[in-house]
């Protein structure tokens, strides 16, 4: 059996087939995209129905991104690719599901363009994979919670301040106050972006979203609410 490369717990998974009508136009995998449509989507007799949720704008000030369980925010490690620096917007595509609903997938927008192609991100010295593998990339999360923050702002934080300190103020009560979805946490000129995690703890799998030139669209984190993996193209 293959060891399965994790960014930071081990797992494995299996999957079901899923029976989704998703537009066309969409790169694979389509639902990527089209969640943040307003798409309905029905898989093993339940009936998805999705909306977007902004949160607000990222501030990204040195193109590394982390993403990770805040718990974990000291440790973090930046992917390898460099990302646009500015300020982008942090959507949700929040799944409903008769009276639940829960954060399905979670992305930056770093421009409309069409995308071309969605692949794996890697940290450094990982080694590119398909995105059908069966053994993939992922973070573990273990409260619940994930979060986007560029790799200096990760840095100033944890010199100055603490997470585990301000953990209470920053990701309970701000959770409280945002239905446990997501928000935008503002610190000195700085911030980064929490967002619950699907049905809370497991691990995710990221993804960077390429246009026809190369340049990077979206980063994306899928949270296991839809099995997408049998989609055809």
């Amino acid at each position: 059996m293959k060891i399965i490369i994790l960014f930071i717990v081990l797992i494995t998974s299996c999957v079901s087939k899923p029976n989704q009508k998703i537009d066309d136009s969409y790169s694979y995998p389509r639902i990527f995209e089209s969640a943040f449509e307003n798409t309905k989507v029905n898989q093993e007799n339940i009936e998805y129905s999705f909306y977007t949720l902004d949160i607000g704008k990222i501030k990204i000030e040195s193109g590394k991104i982390i993403v990770c369980d805040p718990i974990v925010m000291n440790e973090g490690v930046a992917f390898a690719d460099k990302f646009p620096v500015g300020e982008f917007n942090v959507q949700l595509a929040m799944a409903k599901m008769g009276n639940d609903k829960r954060v399905a997938f979670s992305r930056i927008v770093f421009s409309n363009n069409k995308i071309e192609n969605w692949e794996i991100a890697l940290l450094p010295n990982q080694k590119k994979i398909s995105i059908n593998d069966p053994e993939i990339y992922c973070f573990g999360v273990d409260s619940g919670t994930g979060v986007f923050i560029d790799d200096s702002t990760n840095n100033f934080y944890n010199k100055k301040y603490n997470a585990e300190s301000d953990w209470e103020e920053v990701f309970v009560k701000k959770a409280e106050e945002n239905n446990y979805t997501g928000y935008i946490h503002e610190f000195e000129n700085h911030n980064f972006a929490v967002f619950s995690t699907g049905y809370g703890d497991g691990c995710y799998t990221t993804f960077i979203g390429y246009d026809e030139s190369g340049n990077i669209c979206k980063l994306l984190v899928d949270f296991g609410i839809i099995n997408w993996l049998d989609e055809k193209n």
